[in-house]
């Protein structure tokens, strides 16, 4: 037997949960996971681009890159 959980929501969430998974062809739970991954994956494109915004504005991290860019143009050339 599968370890099972009763959540609380609101019962338009319920719907809307059966909804989506009825027409992917879903369990509850594989939408639920599959909404939690897209959300995570949402939060690391944020982060990374927060990143990438900051290291776009530090001139010593924007070097770093060009000389990594180059080695690497070097490796792939010879």
């Amino acid at each position: 037997m599968a370890d099972t959980t009763t959540v609380k929501v609101q019962t338009s969430t319920r719907d809307l949960i059966l909804q989506v998974g009825a027409a992917r062809r879903q369990s509850a739970d594989q939408v639920i996971l599959a909404a939690l991954e897209a959300m995570q994956r949402d939060e690391r494109r944020r982060v990374a681009a927060a990143e990438a915004h900051a290291i776009k504005d530090d001139p010593d991290d924007l070097a770093e890159i060009r000389a990594i860019q180059q080695d690497m143009a070097a490796l792939h050339e010879g």
